[in-house]
């Protein structure tokens, strides 16, 4: 029914460019200290020249491995199937066995995104998951409306256009909302505090490193010499990672997770329910749905875990209700956080779900 591959020249998303750039900026600092070790005539000059030279080639490898692996994938959808190759290697699943598909839009080229397609049961001890990535393609959105056997709506593939105008043909919304809290939960309050206790390492270095240097400036070490400027470079990009990674965890954690959440949107209509998070979208089929949890939220709010079925599952799959730690936000799970309007959401969702299966679930 459809084949093609991923869209060429599509720039890379981030981890892509985040790892080798770290590796790279590790490389330089390993360098700088091989040649204080030089200057101070210590033997461990080749060690620390060969650590430098490893991380230099990790990241140069890095940053063209989704070369390697992305832009070589070939992907097919036929009547029974949806097929991804690379080589030798193939993965399949069936279209009637996907519990849901989310969508990646691109952040710079228009129309363009990674389809993620996911069959997921059970929970516990025997939790797995199939999961089949279409990376870089044009009009997912498309592709997925394909995928479940639906039309695909006018605007499909604009992915600056509002979600309710997307739909496919003949889909009618029956309701919506978005996050009423201050949409930051669990995992984010943990990677804000990761991000915090990261600047206070990065700021106990780069106070030590001080003294360490004025040291060395009170012990005769001409400022601005080649020697001095090793040793400052090498501290200053040492720190400057520490602080950098820091302050992205932090503002990822707490500012940039309530500004994601201001861009949330939720939709039930008579055939799915949608969720979209900035770029990110969520499409679940309403058949998948056996029933909805319910857990406590900010305040009076509910957090909603949509519960799945399979065919042929052995069990369902309970969207990260019963852990501990909710499932991070930023990956747009089957979740609808902070909801207010919950009982119409479950009224309208469930009215035609058979009630043995509630019960079981």
């Amino acid at each position: 029914l459809w084949h093609g591959a991923p869209e060429p020249h599509v720039p890379r998303a981030y981890p892509w460019l985040i790892a080798p750039a770290l590796f790279f900026a590790f490389a330089v600092v390993a360098a700088l200290f091989a040649g204080l070790l030089s200057v101070a005539g210590i033997a461990a000059v080749r060690s620390t020249a060969f650590l430098a030279f490893y991380l230099f080639m990790t990241g140069a490898s890095i940053l063209i491995m989704p070369h390697m692996l992305l832009d070589g994938c070939r992907y097919a959808v036929t009547d029974r199937h949806v097929i991804w190759k690379r080589g030798e290697m193939r993965r399949v699943i069936e279209r009637r066995a996907i519990t849901y598909g989310r969508i990646h839009w691109h952040r710079s080229v228009p129309g363009v995104g990674t389809l993620e397609l996911v069959r997921a049961a059970p929970f516990g001890p025997f939790s797995r998951q199939q999961r089949v990535v279409l990376h870089d393609i044009a009009a997912p959105d498309r592709l997925l409306a394909l995928i479940r056997g639906t039309t695909p709506g006018e605007f499909a593939g604009y992915c600056d256009v509002p979600l309710t105008d997307r739909l496919d043909a003949g889909e009618h919304v029956l309701w919506g909302s978005a996050p009423a809290g201050r949409g930051v939960g669990r995992s984010e309050l943990l990677i804000a505090a990761l991000g915090g206790m990261t600047l206070a390492v990065g700021a106990l270095y780069a106070q030590r490193t001080t003294s360490v240097m004025l040291m060395f400036e009170r012990a005769g070490l001409p400022v601005r010499s080649g020697t001095w400027l090793m040793l400052f470079f090498a501290i200053a990009i040492s720190g400057g990672v520490i602080l950098s990674i820091g302050c992205v965890l932090l503002w990822k954690g707490s500012w940039g997770a309530r500004a994601l959440g201001s861009r949330t949107e939720y939709i039930l209509t008579d055939t799915r329910v949608l969720i979209r998070r900035d770029r990110t979208e969520l499409s679940v089929d309403r058949r998948r749905i056996v029933d909805v949890a319910e857990e406590p939220g900010s305040g009076e709010l509910r957090d909603l875990y949509l519960i799945l079925d399979g065919p042929r599952a052995k069990a369902l799959n309970d969207s990260g209700a019963l852990s501990w730690l909710k499932p991070p936000r930023s990956g747009v799970p089957p979740v609808l956080y902070e909801v207010r309007e919950r009982e119409q959401f479950k009224q309208l969702l469930l009215a035609e779900k058979d009630p043995k299966l509630r019960d079981a679930a």
